[in-house]
């Protein structure tokens, strides 16, 4: 039996109980619920309104007025976290709630804590899957290196198609000197070493997403992966050649920009779908394995700028990292090279020249074969 609140306040008027007693008289609904917290709260007993409201708002998951008491409840014991999910929850099911877009701006002007993740048992599948992740770190652990050879590269050229990348001052357009000179490189190593397998992202001017180009490379079981780019500026002063790798946070605010900038393309791309409750196996063993990969993508980055310092007469700006989407997924050493910076007009000239756009792919191309001597 569901009591209506009509019938209750009738009944209430007749037998002269209160809320919580006649409520307790007759299946609990989401509304009886609300009345017995209702009374708690006046007495200050918040904690039991808050259990009380929880199976209410179970219950009845779009009633907007169990959820504002919660929130009241939250509010009250201090709460922070749970007054601004439960008013922010009420503000879904009616924007027009001016109380508790108030609440929710009064809370949030101080830092929030951020919700507690409650830990559930592992099923048995989730339980060998840890097993073999451990077994995998531990393995690469031990080893001083990744110990293989470099045979299998990826080369990605840098944007292409409806996006241009930077582009110079006299209209230069990176996408181009990109493809050209990954290009040149592909052609060198082959030409240099018979045994290699150079495989390319794009071998004209189109556009390929960021999470394709990586999994171009991890689908070719690449040994080595390497994103041509040149940089550019606001400031048309900064000049010279720059060797990134991956990690999850940047090495400064120079290379954050450079990161935020080769990743803004990511908006013209749809979000994956992830499926809740999908256990990726896969997924689980690469967390652990891609600190090695991205250890490994330094030694790559320093070598690699070491040759190109000495081959190219061009400001040597070092090796940073930062997180670029294009690296992070990928399951072989990666790095990212700016070869120069467009936005720069003595380089914009250089990056126009054919001669130096060779120049460059003989560069890269000894770097890497020189790489084929380095265990990393």
């Amino acid at each position: 039996m569901r009591l209506k609140r009509r019938d209750l306040l009738f009944i209430m008027a007749g037998t002269g109980l209160s809320f919580l007693s006649v409520s307790r008289l007759f299946a609990e609904s989401g509304f009886d619920l609300g009345l017995q917290a209702q009374e708690f709260l006046a007495k200050g007993k918040f904690d039991q309104a808050i259990s009380i409201l929880k199976k209410g708002v179970k219950i009845d998951p779009q009633n907007e007025w169990l959820w504002g008491l919660l929130g009241r409840a939250y509010f009250q014991k201090k709460d922070m976290r749970g007054a601004l999910d439960s008013f922010r929850k009420v503000l879904v099911l009616n924007p027009e709630d001016t109380y508790s877009r108030m609440m929710v701006d009064i809370i949030t002007q101080k830092p929030v804590p951020p919700k507690k993740i409650e830990k559930k048992e592992l099923t048995p599948l989730e339980k060998k899957a840890l097993q073999e992740e451990q077994e995998v770190f531990a393995r690469l652990k031990g080893d001083k290196g990744l110990g293989y050879h470099i045979r299998r590269i990826v080369l990605d050229p840098g944007h292409g198609g409806f996006d241009s990348g930077a582009v110079g001052l006299h209209k230069l357009q990176e996408k181009n000197v990109n493809l050209d000179v990954a290009k040149r490189t592909a052609a060198i190593l082959n030409q240099k070493d018979s045994q290699l397998k150079i495989f390319l992202t794009r071998t004209e001017d189109y556009f390929v997403p960021l999470s394709a180009r990586t999994t171009t490379a991890n689908q070719y079981s690449a040994d080595l992966f390497v994103s041509f780019h040149v940089n550019a500026n606001r400031n048309r002063r900064p000049r010279g050649m720059e060797t990134y790798f991956c990690s999850e946070k940047a090495s400064s605010k120079e290379a954050a920009r450079v990161a935020a900038f080769e990743n803004s393309v990511i908006k013209l791309e749809k979000n994956e779908l992830i499926k809740k409750g999908y256990v990726n196996i896969e997924e689980i063993l690469f967390r652990f394995e891609r600190k090695r990969y991205w250890q490994a993508g330094g030694k790559v980055a320093s070598y690699l700028q070491t040759v190109l310092k000495h081959e190219l007469p061009l400001k040597n700006r070092g090796i940073h990292s930062a997180n670029f989407y294009v690296l992070r997924r990928a399951k072989m050493p990666s790095i990212l090279l700016e070869l120069g910076f467009i936005s720069n007009p003595d380089e914009e000239y250089l990056l126009r020249q054919s001669d130096f756009r060779h120049k460059l792919a003989l560069s890269v191309a000894k770097g890497i074969l020189s790489l084929k001597t380095v265990k990393i």
